[in-house]
């Protein structure tokens, strides 16, 4: 018996392949693509003081937190980049700044943090502590002997941080929006395996005989797990609302079109995966290498930005980053369907690309 089934694994080289590709992908995505910490990371600075010790701070920013420092015009500049993810902490210096210096005065600097990963705030909140050290103290005073500083003299700035998106850095405001695209990714890729076991039951035949076109077997054996899909979805939405209080209420309309966009590039990926299998077990396997990855890569659990670049590919290659891109950004910084308009536009692509390759697919198994 156990030759026997040997023989029936030998005689499934497909399935041979996942077998012996899962442990390898799962041991480099652990191994590689898995950092909590992005570095370095990038701070927005406005400099309203422009000056030499302004200029100091910029250098300290560099040096010592090991930040990519990145100049921008106005505050307003740096919160539009900290809604849109360019920069994960934003600091004013204010003008004035080298005036209190010589006046061995205390300045307040306005820090601003992207609180969306609560990860990366920490890390950058601690980053920022460069800025008030005893080392950037001593560098940022004056020699004047006609002035002499006081003898116990406070750090010339004064960090004043305003967390933003999510004030109270709560795990459940960054895990719940991703959370819901992984719910409705697992139970499309999970239930649309229709085509496949047409084809072990050897009823396929049954099907092309009926007067209707390919585009038309396809969707509707894909149409009705979309259906169940929107029915979860609309399940574990009313939970995040009104049971973490995740303020979904605010995008309604633009989460709607989002998850739409969503289930139907998924349901194009599973047609195009029922294609590709032979049999539902196949099927199975080939859901699990994109289910996988899905939840390591896209973002929603580790920042796209620790991954190594020669990785990243394979992240923006998967519709479950455009939704996590484009839900967070809705739900958590209040951004509008236009700002997030690349997420819908890759995922409305991921729909026509995916159902254009499931019929060419399945005329040439037809031929």
């Amino acid at each position: 018996m156990m030759r026997k089934e040997f023989v029936h694994i030998r005689r499934d080289p497909q399935l041979v392949g996942f077998v012996l590709a899962l442990p390898v992908l799962l041991l480099i995505l652990f191994g590689y693509a898995l950092r909590l910490k992005v570095d370095p990371m990038r701070v927005a600075v406005y400099d309203a003081d422009k000056a030499f010790f302004s200029a100091m701070v910029k250098d300290q920013l560099r040096d010592q937190g090991g930040f990519i420092v990145v100049e921008v015009d106005s505050e307003d500049e740096i919160r539009h980049r900290l809604q849109h993810g360019l920069v994960h902490l934003g600091v004013v210096i204010p003008k004035g700044f080298t005036a209190n210096l010589a006046d061995y005065k205390q300045t307040p600097f306005p820090l601003f943090v992207d609180g969306s990963m609560p990860t990366l705030a920490q890390a950058a909140l601690y980053g920022s502590r460069v800025l008030t050290s005893e080392e950037s103290a001593d560098k940022m005073k004056f020699e004047d002997e006609e002035n002499p500083p006081p003898p116990t003299r406070k750090s010339p700035i004064k960090v004043e941080s305003v967390v933003l998106y999510n004030p109270e850095l709560k795990d459940s405001d960054f895990f719940l929006p991703g959370t819901i695209g992984i719910v409705v990714m697992i139970v499309v890729l999970t239930l649309s395996s229709g085509l496949v076991r047409e084809k072990e039951q050897a009823t396929i035949e049954q099907l092309l005989v009926t007067p209707i076109g390919r585009f038309a077997l396809i969707a509707g054996k894909m149409i009705p797990y979309g259906i169940i899909a929107a029915f979860d979805f609309a399940i574990v939405s009313v939970l995040a609302r009104y049971v973490f209080h995740l303020p979904l209420d605010q995008a309604v309309g633009p989460v709607i079109l989002l998850a739409a966009l969503f289930i139907l590039a998924l349901l194009a990926l599973g047609a195009l995966i029922s294609t590709l299998s032979q049999t539902q077990l196949q099927a199975n396997f080939m859901a699990v290498f994109v289910i996988v990855p899905s939840v390591l890569m896209s973002g929603f659990v580790f920042p796209i930005e620790a991954i190594p670049g020669w990785l990243q590919p394979v992240a923006w290659s998967l519709p479950m980053t455009y939704f996590v891109s484009a839900i967070r950004g809705l739900v958590l910084k209040g951004a509008s369907m236009f700002d997030m308009w690349r997420d819908y536009a890759v995922l409305a692509a991921f729909v026509i690309g995916f159902t254009l390759l499931s019929l060419t697919r399945f005329r040439k198994q037809l031929a």
